[in-house]
C-alpha cells in the first residue's frame, strides 16, 4: 500500500511549491517543499498543510490549509515544524517534529510545547551536529534524530566554470545582525587596507551603512529571485561569513558550497558542520587568519582555483535522494 506523509506548518505563511522560486520564502520552507517534492518521486503521497486558502496539487503535493486536515485520514507519518500542538488534528502512526530552532527549556515552556509533547511521543529532528547536541533531553524526551537539508538542485544543475575568475569581490548575503558589524570592523581595517581594489557586498537590511563604508568598498547587493541569486554568487570570489550562535543551519552557506564559492568564516554555531578546511572554505580562529585567507583567495588566482576544483569534486554530496532516504529509513521502514 503506497505510504501517506502529511507536513504541517503552522507558521502565518500561505505558500505552496509555486512559490519556491520567488523572493517570500524562507530556508525552511523551501526546504519542506523540496523534501515533500522528493517524497513524491519516491512514490510517497504527500499533504501539505499551512495556512494557503485554496487546495492545489503542485509537483504531485497537494496544499491545502491546516484547518482541513481530517482526522479519520490516517497517516504514515505526520511532520510538524517546530510545534507538537498541530498533532492533536491529525491521525499519524509516527510523528516527528521539524525543528528549526535550538530552542531552550524555557522557551519550550513557553511555547505550550510540554503536554503535546508528552501527549504525542513525537521524535524531535534536528538539521545539523550543532543543534542536536543543543536540545537537551528535556525538549526532546521521545528521542532525536539529525536528518539535514540541503539546496534547491538549480544550485546542483548549473554548469561551473572551473576556469573563470570573477573580479576581487566578496559578499556577504546573511541578515545584518548576524555578526555583520565585525565583519565590517574585521574589512576595514585589515582587508581593504591591503588592496583597494577588493569589494565587499553585503545584504541591504544593514541599518547604519554609510557613505563611510562606501568609501572601503563595501556595496549593497540587489536582492532578486533564487535563479538571481545564483548568477549573482557566480561573481564572487568567497562567501566571508563569521557565524553566529542562533545558526541552526544557515542555508545560504550551503548554497556557497554547491556552487564552489568558498566560505571564510570562524565556524560559530552551524556553520562548522558546512565547511571543510581547506576544501569548502576556511574555518578560522581569529580575525587576522580570516583576513589573510580572504586577501589570498582575492589576490592569488592559483589559490582560488584550486580550491574551486576540490569543491567541484564533492558538491553533489548531501543531496535531496540522500535526505529523503534518511527519512524514509527513520520512519517508513517496516
Amino acid at each position: 500500500m503506497k505510504k501517506k506523509i502529511i507536513i504541517i506548518d503552522n507558521s502565518n505563511l500561505a505558500y505552496s511549491g509555486e512559490e519556491i522560486n520567488g523572493v517570500t520564502l524562507r530556508g525552511t520552507e523551501t526546504s519542506l517543499i523540496l523534501l515533500a517534492e522528493q517524497f513524491v518521486k519516491m512514490n510517497i503521497e504527500v499533504h501539505f498543510c499551512n495556512n494557503i486558502l485554496k487546495t492545489k496539487i503542485v509537483n504531485g503535493v497537494k496544499y491545502f490549509n491546516k484547518k482541513k486536515i481530517d482526522k479519520s485520514d490516517l497517516y504514515n507519518l505526520a511532520i510538524a515544524v517546530s510545534d507538537a500542538k498541530q498533532f492533536d488534528n491529525v491521525s499519524a502512526l509516527k510523528k516527528a517534529v521539524f525543528s528549526n530552532s535550538n530552542q531552550p527549556f524555557e522557551k519550550f515552556l513557553r511555547k505550550k510545547q510540554l503536554i503535546p509533547f508528552l501527549k504525542h511521543k513525537p521524535v524531535l529532528v534536528t538539521l545539523c551536529n550543532y543543534q542536536y547536541h543543543k536540545r537537551s533531553f528535556l525538549t526532546s524526551f521521545y528521542g532525536k534524530k539529525m536528518i539535514p537539508i540541503t539546496v534547491d538542485p538549480k544550485f546542483l544543475n548549473i554548469d561551473i566554470d572551473l576556469e573563470y575568475l570573477p573580479k576581487k569581490k566578496v559578499v556577504y548575503n546573511i541578515r545584518s545582525n548576524r555578526n555583520l558589524d565585525w565583519l565590517l570592523d574585521i574589512w576595514c581595517k585589515k582587508i581593504f587596507p591591503f588592496n583597494k581594489d577588493f569589494e565587499l557586498y553585503i545584504t541591504p537590511n544593514i541599518i547604519n551603512y554609510s557613505d563611510k563604508l562606501k568609501a572601503q568598498n563595501v556595496f549593497l547587493r540587489k536582492i532578486g529571485s533564487r535563479s538571481d541569486m545564483i548568477e549573482e554568487l557566480k561573481e564572487y570570489r568567497a562567501l566571508t561569513y563569521l557565524g553566529h550562535k542562533s545558526d541552526i543551519f544557515t542555508l545560504t552557506c550551503e548554497e556557497s558550497v554547491k556552487l564552489c564559492l568558498p566560505l571564510i568564516t570562524f565556524g560559530i554555531g552551524s556553520i562548522s558542520d558546512r565547511v571543510l578546511h581547506n576544501e569548502t572554505g576556511f574555518l578560522v580562529k581569529n580575525d587576522q587568519e580570516f583576513a589573510d585567507y580572504t586577501i589570498k583567495l582575492l589576490n592569488n588566482d592559483n589559490f582560488y582555483l584550486d580550491l574551486r576544483k576540490k569543491m567541484h569534486q564533492i558538491r553533489h554530496k548531501n543531496n535531496w535522494v540522500d535526505i529523503a532516504n534518511l527519512w524514509v529509513e527513520n520512519f517508513l521502514s517496516e
